[in-house]
This record gives structure tokens, C-alpha cells and sequence, in this order.
């Protein structure tokens, strides 16, 4: 029946949807379009830089319910982690050791970095990569690129492109802790007239691993496109919905032992008898909308345009339970009920934000002979409103409903234009430019959640240099090398945080130059290797103090002299006439502060918590933080024939410090997990093509964490107290999926 109803559809679509008269695209041309979209963000074969491309194929091996991050896990220098141990809930990455608020993300070449956190979250987009045809990773500054500063790597995703015929699409999907993720999807392929029409929608559904880290997110995509020989013109839309449990708490080393791996604090108080109770709403909720129109058009058999105009919408909030608190907190007066004065009370608290996002970027992209020069430009203006409110309030004479204590907001605008050239010296020698200009301007005003107020204007102006050489011997072994200055303004909360102490600058831009030099080998019989040296060079880099907000925001600061230094290995060989592939990729670093000093907040004794300022300690040449000194993946898939697959896949993570310290009872230990997967796609059948797919995750069960926070109190009296979050990962755990193609 759901054959016959899209059938239907289509040919209702074919035959009264569309009457606009055009030729029938070439397939090549259409090919030709789609590579447009991204080619201004992108690096190619010559390019000077180090870089992994994932290929749809890549991603639907990796592809079970878990968001981009899971999926990313085999690339080089980046280490994934997720918050309710599965990967489906809130799910980050670093790369090279940089936090993901300095890891630029461009959808279809626009900027999908929130301006004000510089962050993707991930979980705001539910089961993205069911709508992505491909993924490019650039580590280091890179290429310039649209958004945020790629300060550690950028990464560009790119939607799927109408395909030559009609399809349909219907998948399940089934795993551990009630995970479920049902996808459907249709395309009428590129009719006579040029015109296609493709549309995804899934839901995605869990319990978590973590206690509370349940999942109920909904995705949809749809994309409407016009082709001619020369020209693209695509309107496409992408909605998320997450309602998602809070996880970001973590859980300590005491509790871990008392109540659990699975134990999560968030939402716990007691009533009024002393027993111990958890909200039930404990919760984060997400609604974005984005909205893209992109043109892309071959002006002459050597130049070509893209253009695009973009609107992102979100909408969210976090509830939570706070316990026991000061009505002062919420600038609330003491509340006398029955002649009782209550100075504290429980609170049901939420944290509400709006933000519309406009961006318009032009491109321009020159080919002829020995020369490709690519221009692009860009302007954004982002309107962000914060407010909190109070749902309940357990001792309330005369507070009204929905009391709201607090109200900013935060305006950015950004202007950015760059340009690149690459140019064919010979048969040896390839050179590459690139200029970078990029203005940022933000404004707040209001005041926090603290009640404090929030006044302030922040302007920076970056100019971005780049340039490198490429050298290629022969049609299988390059060199290259480059350097490139990449520069980054604070994010919201560090200004934000500066102003309400008083600070004119409290928080500075942090710059750095990267040295790259790189060696590729490839073999058309689809064996490569790769090694990438890179030096990169900070002043006023921000790292993680591994101190939290209390709603999971990281605390950074700026250290003066800095860097990260490392080897990227990188292999694919195949064996047994293709029919085995191995894949393995190594990073050595070694990422240091240097002369570092650290402000603890210091008290009279742990009695009393009279607070007395803060207090420095110096510790020398110390380990960033959530850096690790040697990062590791080896993977074999075997694939018979064109039905069946059969991957292993093991991920190591050394250690990893979760403050700068240098402090072994503050960090992470190593691990070794593997991943198992394996698809087998059936003959077609009357109704279709079945493609099933099993996934194994952890399948030597081991009980390891992959991130964590920390931090630390000092008293007079000379002794301490460590506070410290971990999040464990998953055990064993399994998801299959069926999915059916027609």
C-alpha cells in the first residue's frame, strides 16, 4: 500500500504539480551543480591542507539512530562522547583536542554554528545524516569557510541532491534501552521539466543509557529543486524537535560506587519528611527551523555563481528542579503564608531562549586552465532573546503565574569575505592563496540570571592570511605545506560573565598560526597513506577551565603561551582482491601551557564557606585540558560482493586531563572500545530492495568514560576539595536495522 500511495503521489506531483517547461538536465551537469553548492568551504586534491571526505556509503555503515559526532568517531584526531552513553542523546566532539564552540560547521556552505555559543548541538538535529549526501573534515584553520572561526578543524555537510529516478523509502530501526527510529523518505526524481521534489521524515525514540537520558526527537527535511543544463535552484527546509532528559550533570566517583554506572543526579530533592524523590520533567527542549535557498548557476564554460540566503529559527528551553533555594536568588521577596516567613522554597525553574539567524553569502568560483580562483562573502545578523521563568514555586502567597526573573538580549552581526586561488605552476608545482577579512560586532543588554546587569559593546576585526604549496611527483605521491593564521572571538558566556565583573576586556580573542606538512600516497586499486605534521602556535588560546555552569555551559579562560604540536597517520589498503579493507589512523601530539597559573576560589574552612577570594598556584609547563597525547582507529571490512559487508572497528583514546593542572586525580583514564556492524542487502523483491543491518556496539563490554568535568576549592588551612563529574559510556548494546528501497 505505501508503494502504490507513492506512486500515486507522484504521479499526481508529475502531472498536475509541475508544468514548467524545460529541458531535461544532463546528468553530468547535475552532478557538476551539486559539487558547486559546497566548493567555496571545500579543499580539493591540490589543497594544502589536511582533510577526510565521508562518503554517503561511509555513512549509512555508521549510521544507527546516533547523531554526527558517533558517526565522525574513525576520522582522524577526534575523539567523540556522548552524554547519555549512547550517542542518540547529547552527543559532542573534539578535534585535534579543540572543543567543538571552535570547530566551524557549514551546512550546504551556511553557517550552522550558533553565533552566540559558536557551537552545533547536535541533538537540536535529529538524525541529520539520514539527509546528508556527504561530509568533508578539515583539520587545523583550513580553507576559509562561511561562520564561526575554524580555530581546530571546520567541517562541511552537504544535503543529498535530487536523484535521476523516482524512489521511496521506509526504515526501522530497533536497539538497546528502547531505542526506535522510524525514517521514511520520497523523491520524484528529476522530472522533464527539471523540477524534483525529495522528503525525509524521522522519529527517533529512547530511554538512554545514563538514568533520565530518555530521547524524543522528530526530524524533517524536504527539499524542492530545479534544474537546467546550467543552472541549480534549490528551496529546502530542515526541522528538528528534541525533548531530551538532562544528563549534562554528570555523575561523581561516589556515586558511581554507591548507586551505579547508570545513576544521574539531575532533578533529585526531598519532600518535606527527608525522602528522596527525582522530578520526572527533568528536561531540555529544542525547536529549529531552517529554511535555505541556494542558487547555483554556470555563467560561462569557466565561471561560476553561487548564491544563497538562509533563516535559522530556534526556539527552547531547560527545566529543572531546584531545591531548597533563596527567593533572593529569583529577586523575589520572602513570602509569609499563615503567618509563616519562608526565606527559601523549591522552585520549578526554566531557561528560555529565542534566536533568529538571517545570513545571505555570494560565491563566485573561476576555472581556466592553470587558475581556479574562488571569491565568497557573506553577512549575518543574529537576534537572540534569554529569559527565565518559574512554572511552581512550593511556598507562593502572592507570585504570579510564570514569574519572570530575569530578561537579555544579545544581537551579532558579521561581516566576512575571502578569497582563494590556487594556481598550476607545472606539472610539479601547485600554489595556493587565501585572504580572510571577517567583522564582528555584539551587543548585549538586560540583565542575567544572576540579576546581574548586562551592558556591553564588543567590535573585532580579523584579517586571515593563508598560503601553501602542493607537489605532486607523480599521479600517486604529493607533498604539500602551509601556514595560516586563524583568529576567534569570545564566546557570549565568557563576555557576558567578564562584564558582570567589571572587566573591560575581561576575555581577549585568541589567535594562532598552523604549520602544516603533509605526504599523500594513492593508488588507484584504492590503497592511500597519509602522514600530516602540524604545529599549532596560540596566543590567548581559550581552554577549558573544567568547570561547568549549572547548565552544562563549559567555563573557559585565556592562557597566554600555548600550542599543539602532533603526527596524523592515516591508511587504506586493500587485500584479497578488494575484497577486505583495512583502515587505520593514528595522531602522536603533545599539547602544552606554558608558565600556567591557576585562580581556585579559597575559603576560611569547610565549615563555615566564608568565601575570601581566589588564590593563584603556578604549576609551570602543564597538559591541555581534554587533550590526549595519542589518539587511535583501526578498522577491516570484508564485502564478498555488493550484498554483504562485514565491518570490526576499534577506537583508542588516551588519557585525557579535565583541567589544566596536569592533576592525575583529575583526568580520564584510557580506552579501547570496538564497534561491530555488518548489512546484507536481499535480491530485489516485487515491492523492493530489503537492506538489513546489525550494529554491536562495545562488544567486549568495557565500563569506560569518555569525558568528564572538574574542579577544585582551596581553604586556609592549606587542604582542598575536588569536585568531579564523569560520564559513562554505554556497555554492550545492540540496534538492528531494516530498511526497504523501491
Amino acid at each position: 500500500m505505501k508503494k502504490v500511495f507513492f506512486l500515486l503521489m507522484l504521479i499526481f506531483l508529475s502531472a498536475e504539480g509541475y508544468q514548467l517547461l524545460a529541458a531535461s538536465p544532463d546528468s553530468l551537469d547535475h552532478y557538476q551543480l551539486e559539487e558547486v553548492v559546497v566548493s567555496a568551504t571545500r579543499a580539493g586534491v591540490n589543497t594544502p591542507v589536511s582533510f577526510s571526505n565521508i562518503s554517503l556509503s561511509d555513512i549509512r555503515k555508521e549510521n544507527a539512530a546516533r547523531n554526527i559526532p558517533a558517526i565522525l568517531q574513525t576520522t582522524p584526531s577526534l575523539v567523540s562522547f556522548t552524554e547519555d552513553g549512547l550517542g542518540v542523546g547529547n552527543t559532542h566532539f573534539r578535534i585535534r583536542g579543540t572543543d567543538a564552540t571552535r570547530i566551524n560547521v557549514t551546512l550546504n556552505g551556511m553557517p550552522l554554528n550558533n553565533p552566540e555559543t559558536q557551537e552545533v548541538f547536535w541533538v537540536n538535529l535529529p538524525d541529520l545524516s539520514n539527509s546528508l549526501q556527504n561530509i568533508q573534515i578539515q583539520r587545523g584553520v583550513g580553507t576559509s569557510t562561511n561562520g564561526s572561526a575554524a580555530f581546530g578543524a571546520s567541517i562541511s555537510l552537504q544535503t543529498r541532491g535530487a536523484s535521476s529516478e523516482a524512489y521511496g523509502e521506509a526504515s526501522t530501526a530497533v536497539g538497546s534501552y528502547g531505542t526506535f527510529l522510524s525514517n521514511i523518505a520520497m523523491g520524484t526524481g528529476i522530472l522533464n521539466n527539471g523540477l524534483s521534489l525529495d522528503a525525509r521524515f524521522s522519529r527517533v525514540l529512547g530511554e538512554g543509557y545514563i538514568k533520565n537520558g530518555s530521547v524524543n526527537h522528530t526530524n524533517f527535511y524536504a527539499a524542492l529543486s530545479h534544474y537546467t543544463d546550467k543552472q541549480l535552484i534549490r528551496l529546502s527546509y530542515l526541522k528538528g524537535i528534541q525533548h531530551t532528559g538532562i544528563t549534562w550533570e554528570g555523575i561523581s566517583p561516589e556515586q558511581m560506587e554507591e548507586f551505579g554506572r547508570r545513576y544521574n543526579p539531575a532533578g533529585v530533592y526531598y519532600d518535606d519528611a527527608g525522602n528522596k524523590l527525582i522530578y520526572d520533567n527533568e528536561t531540555d527542549n529544542y525547536y529549529s527551523d531552517i529554511l535555505q535557498l541556494t542558487l547555483t548557476r554556470e555563467l560561462t564554460p569557466f565561471l561560476s555563481l553561487n548564491a544563497g540566503l538562509s533563516y535559522n529559527h530556534g526556539y527552547g528551553y531547560y527545566e529543572n528542579y531546584r531545591y531548597n533555594r533563596k527567593y533572593s536568588d529569583f529577586g523575589i521577596e520572602p513570602q509569609t503564608i499563615k503567618g509563616v516567613t519562608y526565606e527559601r522554597s523549591d522552585f520549578i525553574r526554566q531557561k528560555l531562549m529565542e534566536n533568529d539567524f538571517y545570513v545571505a553569502n555570494l560565491g563566485m568560483n573561476y576555472v581556466k586552465d592553470k587558475l581556479n580562483v574562488t571569491f565568497g562573502g557573506m553577512y549575518s545578523y543574529y537576534h537572540g532573546d534569554h529569559f527565565g521563568r518559574l512554572p511552581w514555586i512550593k511556598h507562593n502567597n502572592n507570585i504570579t503565574e510564570n514569574y519572570e526573573w530575569y530578561q537579555n538580549l544579545g544581537v551579532k552581526t558579521e561581516l566576512n569575505f575571502f578569497t582563494k586561488a590556487e594556481y598550476q605552476l607545472n606539472n610539479i608545482f601547485s600554489l595556493f592563496g587565501d585572504l580572510q577579512y571577517r567583522n564582528v560586532r555584539y551587543e548585549f543588554s538586560g540583565t542575567d540570571d544572576d540579576l546581574e546587569n548586562l551592558t556591553g559593546n564588543f567590535t573585532y576585526n580579523f584579517f586571515n592570511p593563508k598560503a601553501g604549496v602542493s607537489v605532486r611527483f607523480d599521479s600517486q605521491n604529493q607533498i604539500y605545506a602551509s601556514v595560516a593564521v586563524g583568529q576567534r572571538e569570545p564566546l557570549r558566556a565568557d563576555l557576558k560573565d567578564g562584564i558582570k565583573g567589571g572587566g573591560v576586556n575581561p576575555i581577549q580573542p585568541e589567535r594562532m598560526i598552523d604549520y602544516e606538512l603533509g605526504y599523500r600516497f594513492n593508488k588507484t586499486n584504492g590503497l592511500h597513506l597519509g602522514a600530516n605534521l602540524y604545529f599549532m602556535d596560540y596566543n590567548n588560546q581559550m581552554v577549558q577551565t573544567g568547570k561547568l555552569t549549572d547548565i552544562g555551559y563549559k567555563l573557559m579562560e585565556n592562557v597566554k603561551d600555548s600550542y599543539r604540536a602532533g603526527l596524523e597517520l592515516e591508511a587504506s589498503v586493500p587485500l584479497w582482491t578488494n575484497k577486505i579493507q583495512l583502515d587505520a589512523n593514528a595522531t602522536f601530539s603533545s599539547n602544552k601551557i606554558k608558565n600556567y597559573v591557576a585562580w581556585f576560589d579559597h575559603y576560611d574552612n569547610q565549615n563555615n564557606w566564608n568565601w575570601e577570594g581566589q588564590i593563584s598556584k603556578e604549576y609551570g609547563t602543564t597538559n591541555i585540558s581534554y587533550s590526549p597525547d595519542f589518539i587511535s582507529a583501526l578498522g577491516a571490512t570484508w564485502q564478498p560482493n555488493s550484498s554483504f559487508y562485514l565491518n570490526l572497528m576499534g577506537k583508542y583514546v588516551g588519557k585525557q586531563y579535565m583541567d589544566n593542572t596536569s592533576d592525575d586525580t583529575k583526568s580520564i583514564d584510557a580506552y579501547f572500545v570496538s564497534n561491530l556492524s555488518a548489512g546484507y542487502t536481499f535480491n530485489k523483491t516485487p515491492i523492493g530492495t530489503f537492506n538489513l543491518q546489525v550494529f554491536v556496539n562495545n562488544i567486549f563490554n568495557k565500563e569506560y568514560i569518555a569525558n568528564g568535568w572538574a574542579a577544585t576549592d582551596t581553604f586556609s588551612d592549606g587542604s582542598t576539595i575536588n569536585y568531579i563529574g564523569y560520564y559513562p559510556q554505554a556497555t554492550r548494546n545492540f540496534m538492528t536495522r531494516l530498511t526497504l528501497s523501491f
